[in-house]
Formats: C-alpha cells, structure tokens, sequence
C-alpha cells in the first residue's frame, strides 16, 4: 500500500461515490489497513484477511432516494470514514461547496465523449488491455496539458480572459502544451 501513495501529501484525498457496495469495498481494500482477524477458538480459523479502514481516510457517498415507480425523492449524502471536520476541510481546499459526484461525472462524461475506444459499435473500440491503457495515457494528456477548460479560465484587468487547462491551475505549465511537446517530452 506504501508504495501507492505519494508522500508529498502526507494524508488521503477526499473520495467521493455513489452507493455502490463494490466501490466501498474496493475503497477499503486499497486504502485499508490489512489484518487477519483473531481466533476465537471456536470453529475454523480465519484464512482470509479483512481490511481495516487507515484513521485518515476520508470518504463520503451520494445516495440517490428513489420512490416506488423509481422516480427521484431526495439526495442524501452519507460519511462513510473520516472525521466530518476533515472532510469539510478537504471540501473547502477543493473549492466544493458540497459533498457531490459531479466532477467525476464530468471527467467520466468528457472521456467518453472524446474517447471512442469505449463505444462497442465503432472500429475504434479496444478489446485489449494494452491498447486501451495507452490511449487512457494520451487523452488524459490532451485533456489535462493542451485542451482549454472555460471554468478555468481567470478574467483580467482588461475584461479579457486568459484561458487554462487543468494543468495550468496546477501550476505544472505556464501555457498551453502542444502535442509536439508532450511527444518531445523527457522523463526524469
């Protein structure tokens, strides 16, 4: 698990779901603490272990509440680990005013709008691992070095706007890459 994390940050970053078991599961399987659970001496001994939620993991979920006829009722939103406080704080950082899935959604909508390897019926679409992991590679790229992003964009004294990708509001590049300098990119 150490091996995952980037120890520039030294605590886990806010993550937010819906109410999908798999997703809570898989949270804790990778950001969990491993164990094996103590005997008690009745019956067969454990032979799998469990994982046990690291103190400063911080997730939270969005549970849709639908009616009957499957129409929507109400949004709920549930703390699943963490401190409420550390997750306000780490909403507060990320410039969220709410617990929400919605920047996710975003990326999930944009990758598979520009992303045809997903869609089934194109002859694009990727049956191998391989392949679909380096175009992820290059999308993500585009999408975070050279594609502009209105949200991103900071007005200036004049009423002009000076226009940003992801990586810009990063600080990791001062202007818009170009695909020539990805492609010339060194690695360190």
């Amino acid at each position: 698990m150490d091996s995952r994390l980037d120890h520039a940050y030294p605590s886990l970053p806010l993550i937010v779901s819906d109410n999908w078991d798999p997703i809570k599961d898989a949270v804790e399987e990778v950001y969990g603490v491993e164990y094996l659970p103590a005997h008690d001496g009745r019956g067969r001994p454990y032979s799998k272990s469990k994982f046990a939620p690291r103190p400063d993991l911080k997730y939270a979920q969005v549970v849709k509440v639908k009616d009957t006829h499957g129409n929507l009722e109400k949004i709920e939103t549930r703390i699943i680990h963490g401190d409420p406080s550390d997750i306000k704080a780490s909403l507060i950082l990320s410039g969220s005013r709410s617990i929400s899935t919605s920047s996710c959604e975003r990326q999930n909508l944009s990758v598979r709008n520009y992303g045809k390897r997903f869609s089934r019926k194109t002859i694009c679409f990727s049956k191998g691992g391989e392949y679909l992991a380096s175009y992820i590679d290059i999308v993500q790229a585009w999408f975070n070095f050279i594609k502009t992003h209105r949200s991103l964009r900071i007005r200036n004294e004049d009423g002009s706007y000076t226009h940003r990708t992801p990586a810009m509001a990063q600080e990791l590049a001062d202007k818009p890459l170009k695909w020539e300098d990805i492609l010339r990119w060194r690695c360190n």
